[in-house]
């Protein structure tokens, strides 16, 4: 019996060419997990050379960014976008494009098949978190995909069963797929929590913003680490930079104890989960929350919010607290903390961090594609 030929996808992957955070580590995770099964050939647009060297992935850039700003840069990323991108490339006879940021085209064509991965709709639950320009491109362009899409990938249930109470997508429409997990995330040599004491610390991720609810973060370690006691002794550390006016990129006026590292490379995260005695992540709303699963690869005692996707991905393997309640946050910590609950939480988070991997993400994805194209 012949193979089948591979299904031809289009993706614009322009978001690669900058800083690889969220929806960047889940675009190149799964393209790559993509190309490996043989299955997909996937044509990678951007407006920039990306040097993915990834299997099953061709490269192409339709257009070179130009060096410009203001308003026109703004019209000419709408421009690539939405416009030039696809029909560029795309062929007479119609493409299986697959929107891995959530945005679709309004040059799709009648014949051309979509999917598009919502990997959440917190600008529309919390808008209060989101600036302004932000919620205005939500606004103008969501409701398209909402009409064109085919399929809709949903990065939990929790993004899905928003998709279906707020935007009224039925639920024949989506399919739930979890991310996976990069195995760079494993606890190196063994260290898990286990720093000497003069560099005890517990961990959060993605700067000083209210998205990440750090401000509470903050009130709840200083009041946590004011009761004395072993406590005095920790830090809190944050990677990236400060989103918050009050405080300046590189931390300043950050209280005693609470240190900003700035941008961290991939491969030194692993380290920092690892020797963490604790993985603070109480987001006011997440669709997934892949940082949870990376920590607990790593060995990282998890603590996280009640609200959102983040019991979800969690799934009994971390602390839950109110991400409102300063008290709820500092309780957390008090508990991460101690000894015997840090070695149960380790436990349980490496049991669950295996159950995410990309070889399924990228099985389900292509299912998901069969479906667009009946």
């Amino acid at each position: 019996m012949l193979a089948a030929d591979p299904i031809e996808v289009l993706v614009n992957a322009r978001h690669l060419a900058g800083a690889h955070t969220g929806i960047e580590v889940y675009m190149h995770q799964l393209l790559g997990a993509l190309g490996r099964t043989g299955r997909v050939q996937i044509t990678a647009l951007s407006w920039a050379p990306l040097g993915l060297n990834l299997p099953g992935v061709r490269e192409v850039v339709p257009a070179v960014r130009p060096e410009i700003g203001g308003l026109r840069a703004i019209l000419w990323k709408l421009w690539f976008d939405q416009w030039y991108a696809l029909r560029a490339v795309a062929p007479a006879g119609g493409v299986l494009l697959h929107s891995m940021d959530g945005f679709l085209p309004y040059s799709l064509r009648a014949r051309d098949r979509c999917v598009a991965t919502v990997h959440d709709l917190g600008w529309q639950v919390h808008p209060e978190l989101y600036d302004r320009k932000l919620r205005m491109t939500y606004a103008a362009l969501f409701p398209w995909v909402l009409r064109r899409a085919n399929r809709m990938i949903a990065v939990s249930q929790y993004t899905a069963d928003d998709l279906m109470r707020r935007a009224g997508v039925p639920a024949s429409r989506i399919d739930v797929i979890y991310h996976g997990l990069d195995p760079v995330f494993t606890a190196p040599n063994g260290l898990t929590g286990s720093a000497p004491s003069t560099s005890r610390y517990v961990l959060a991720v993605g700067g000083v913003s209210p998205r990440k609810n750090t401000r509470r973060l903050i009130e709840a370690f200083v009041r946590w680490r004011g009761r004395g006691g072993h406590r005095k002794d920790y830090q809190l550390r944050i990677t990236g930079a400060s989103l918050d006016r009050d405080y300046a990129q590189a931390g300043a006026g950050l209280p005693e104890g609470v240190r900003l590292l700035g941008y961290v490379d991939k491969a030194e995260l692993p380290s920092l989960y690892a020797g963490a005695s604790a993985f603070l992540y109480p987001g006011i709303y997440e669709g997934f929350g892949l940082p949870i699963i990376e920590a607990m690869a790593c060995g990282g005692p998890v603590i996280t919010s009640t609200t959102g996707a983040t019991p979800e991905v969690a799934g009994g393997a971390a602390i839950l607290v109110d991400p409102f309640s300063v008290e709820s946050i500092e309780a957390g910590i008090e508990r991460a903390t101690r000894p015997e609950e840090g070695a149960r939480l380790r436990a349980l988070g490496f049991e669950r961090a295996r159950r995410f991997n990309w070889s399924d993400a990228a099985d389900a994805t292509i299912e998901t594609y069969g479906r667009a194209m009946d």
